[in-house]
C-alpha cells in the first residue's frame, strides 16, 4: 500500500512540474520574438533634445492578439529635453516596404494588452500600433517622419 502511495505522489509532482514548465517556455518564446525584432533609433533634435524611438516588429506567431491578416509594428516614442515636462512626439507619413497606402496607425493606451508582448515597454513612452497589409516578403522596411528630422527607416527580417 505504501509503495502505491509513493508512486502516485511521484506522478502528481511530475505532472504539476511539467505543465508549469511548458507554460513558462511558451511565455518566454513570445518575449524572445519581440526582443529579436526590436530596433532603437536616436534622433537628435537640438543640442539639448533627443527623440528615442523603439520599433518592434511582431512576427505572426501563435498568439491570440496576432494573426496573418496584417503586418504589425509597435512604435514607442519618448523625447528627452532635460526639462521636467514631457513633450509628445508626432510621427507621420509611415511607409512599410515603400508603400504608404492602406497603413493604419492607432495610438495605444498604457495598459493595452498588445504591449505585454513587448518586454521593453515602459510607462514614459507613447506607443502606436502600425498595421499594413500582409506580405510574403521576408525583409521588412518601415519608415516615418517626425517634426524634427528627415525620413527615418529601420529594417526587419521575418522569422518563421
Amino acid at each position: 500500500m505504501r509503495y502505491i502511495l509513493v508512486v502516485m505522489l511521484g506522478w502528481l509532482f511530475l505532472g504539476c512540474s511539467s505543465s508549469y514548465d511548458a507554460l513558462h517556455v511558451q511565455n518566454e518564446k513570445v518575449l524572445d520574438f519581440g526582443m529579436a525584432n526590436s530596433k532603437k533609433i536616436e534622433i537628435t533634435n537640438s543640442p539639448t533634445s533627443k527623440t528615442y524611438v523603439t520599433i518592434t516588429y511582431l512576427n505572426p506567431i501563435k498568439h491570440a492578439l496576432l494573426n496573418n491578416d496584417t503586418e504589425k509594428f509597435i512604435v514607442g516614442t519618448y523625447m528627452a529635453t532635460g526639462e521636467n515636462e514631457m513633450q509628445k512626439v508626432t510621427l507621420s507619413n509611415f511607409a512599410i516596404n515603400g508603400k504608404k497606402e492602406e497603413i493604419k496607425v492607432s495610438p495605444l493606451n498604457k495598459d493595452a494588452e498588445i504591449l505585454k508582448l513587448v518586454s521593453s515597454s515602459n510607462p514614459w513612452s507613447d506607443y502606436s500600433l502600425v498595421e499594413a497589409p500582409f506580405t510574403d516578403k521576408i525583409d521588412m522596411n518601415i519608415s516615418f517622419e517626425n517634426d524634427h528630422s528627415k525620413r527615418v527607416s529601420a529594417k526587419f527580417r521575418k522569422d518563421y
